[in-house]
């Protein structure tokens, strides 16, 4: 028996905050790519652009596995957030869970904790296989229900909360009680994709606001890998930080990058770490009448965020990740615990968008959409499908 269940959650609707979260198609340089002048940027960081452009490749994560046997298993999986990256996630999971037969319910909720806690209770008490928490609920904030999950021997998935340079299970932050594996994310490799992008598109002289989520683990660990690259292979290029909560991303990105602007009228560049404060970076730019003077980049590669660089003259650039990528290696990992096997090490894969290769992400873009099927065709030869 095969099913997919969404299940709502009790609780309020969550903040806006939360719910905002050169090659051209034959892979040949675009005309694009020659209107910069790069004589101040290195070889490497040239190159390192070129490739992040490019089409990702699949690296198997472990050996091939016959999961034939898993049919019919209890997959619970609870999303952090209803926004649209997170949901393109989601429907990988169930897509993935439908073809293999498992009995999948998605626990629909609005970013609550208390929500987060009811979807796990909900898990231990229909007697899951494994519960999947994606996007992530933060595992910090669940101990006692992740232990309570662990004495009921249910395991848990935590994906897309920790960097891929993160310790593994069980000494990873929050993973002391009840994780037994992690779909990890390049949050550091993404910052240094784009620190690598703006020192190109500047030619080496750019004046930098780093917009994070003083809240967000992977937030600092970013700032730091950006600041790294900057100073390996920036000399000229300067940095400003702001942090800004979670909770505030919908009420006061746009103030607080107002704000950092005016205090410094030559800042450039706008690096927000989460697309969701894009929708704050845009107006607080186009408020201050320096639309075409300052560049906004980011990171998740939202469909709204690319359709920016597509009709608009602020966004410029966008790290991306392949939402089925990530579906699909979350399952492959629930995959081989719920056979006994070791986990694996998952890599997801990230893509830089601008105006040079902006077209094959979709008009509009659409989740998933400009990433070639690598992943999807790597994880599904694993699984003999």
């Amino acid at each position: 028996m095969k099913s997919r269940k969404f299940l709502p959650a009790l609780g309020v609707v969550a903040t806006a905050a939360i719910l905002l979260a050169g090659c051209t198609v034959d892979g040949a340089p675009s005309d694009d790519s020659t209107d910069t002048d790069t004589s101040n940027v290195s070889q490497a960081v040239l190159d390192a652009v070129e490739q992040g452009k490019a089409l990702p490749e699949f690296t198997a994560p472990g050996d091939p596995i016959d999961i034939s046997s898993l049919k019919g298993k209890k997959v619970f999986v609870i999303p952090s957030a209803p926004v649209p990256f997170i949901q393109a996630i989601t429907d990988a999971i169930v897509e993935v869970g439908e073809e293999t037969g498992m009995d999948l319910t998605v626990y629909e909720n609005q970013a609550q904790v208390s929500q987060w806690v009811q979807g796990i209770d909900r898990a231990i008490a229909d007697d899951a296989d494994i519960i999947i928490l994606s996007g992530s609920p933060d595992p910090r904030a669940l101990q006692p229900q992740l232990q309570a999950a662990e004495e009921a021997g249910i395991p848990v998935v935590v994906g897309h909360f920790h960097d891929d340079s993160t310790v593994a299970t069980p000494d990873c932050e929050g993973c002391n009680g009840g994780v037994t594996g992690l779909v990890t994310a390049p949050f550091y490799t993404a910052g240094k994709a784009a620190a690598d992008w703006i020192i190109a598109d500047s030619n080496g002289e750019a004046n930098v606001l780093l917009v994070g989520g003083s809240d967000v683990l992977p937030s600092a660990g970013t700032v730091d890998a950006m600041n790294a690259e900057f100073e390996a292979e920036c000399p000229d290029c300067s940095t400003t930080e702001i942090n800004i909560p979670v909770a505030d991303w919908g009420t006061k990105t746009q103030s607080e990058i107002q704000s950092a602007l005016t205090k410094d009228p030559t800042i450039d560049y706008v690096y927000v770490l989460y697309d969701a404060m894009v929708a704050g970076a845009v107006p607080a730019i186009e408020t201050l009448g320096r639309a075409g003077q300052v560049k906004v980049a980011g990171y998740n590669g939202s469909p709204f965020a690319l359709d920016f660089i597509r009709d608009g003259d602020v966004v410029a650039m966008n790290v991306g990740e392949d939402t089925a990528a990530i579906g699909y290696a979350t399952m492959d990992q629930a995959f081989r615990i719920m056979l006994g096997e070791p986990t694996v090490e998952t890599r997801t894969p990230i893509r830089i968008w601008d105006d040079t290769n902006i077209t094959e992400a979709g008009d509009p873009a659409a989740p998933g959409v400009g990433y070639g099927s690598a992943y999807v065709d790597g994880y599904r030869a694993l699984w003999g499908l």
